[in-house]
């Protein structure tokens, strides 16, 4: 009866949703990332975007979220080059410092992190900006980026074309 009035709504795409969570869709599902492949994610997370004076970005959950990204929306293509991003990104570690980049230090972490980032960017790298892409958009996208990260005033007051941020603190979610 419920799937009835569901598709009587017009509510096909969440009778869809309903069914793959529920076990009642019997499809192959699509593979997002090994547990490895994960807590590699993780730490090159944590490392681009660090707890700081705010948290950082596996505070703000933005490896869970790419995780589900890549399971429930990507495309294999996209799933597989945000897969090589990371793949490449242990890779530099390997070859800069002879070790895993699970295994290093935050200092060396960071220095892979910042050898890759500006090696990709010169090269223009679209597998990379999908990545960049995501772990920005999963940090602001959180609670805690746009709440702890950004400043958000619901009525932020008169406008002023022109103000120092010395004197806001943060910059404004939107």
């Amino acid at each position: 009866m419920l799937v009835g009035a569901v598709l009587l709504l017009g509510g096909a795409a969440a009778l869809t949703r309903f069914a793959s969570k529920s076990g009642l869709a019997s499809g192959p599902t699509e593979p997002g990332l090994s547990a490895e492949q994960f807590s590699l994610l993780e730490q090159v997370c944590e490392t681009i975007i660090p707890a700081t004076d705010t948290p950082g970005a596996i505070a703000a959950g933005v490896p869970s979220f790419m995780r589900e990204m890549l399971a429930q929306w990507a495309s294999a293509k996209s799933r597989a080059e945000i897969a090589s991003v990371l793949e490449a990104i242990d890779q530099r570690a390997w070859r800069g410092f002879g070790a895993a980049f699970l295994e290093l230090p935050a200092e060396s972490r960071l220095e892979v992190v910042r050898a890759f980032d500006e090696e990709r960017v010169k090269l223009q790298d679209p597998a990379y900006g999908k990545f960049k892409y995501l772990v920005l958009v999963g940090y602001y996208q959180s609670e805690i980026g746009a709440t702890q990260e950004l400043h958000y005033e619901l009525v932020p007051g008169a406008w002023r074309s022109c103000v120092p941020l010395s004197e806001i603190g943060r910059a404004s979610a939107v």
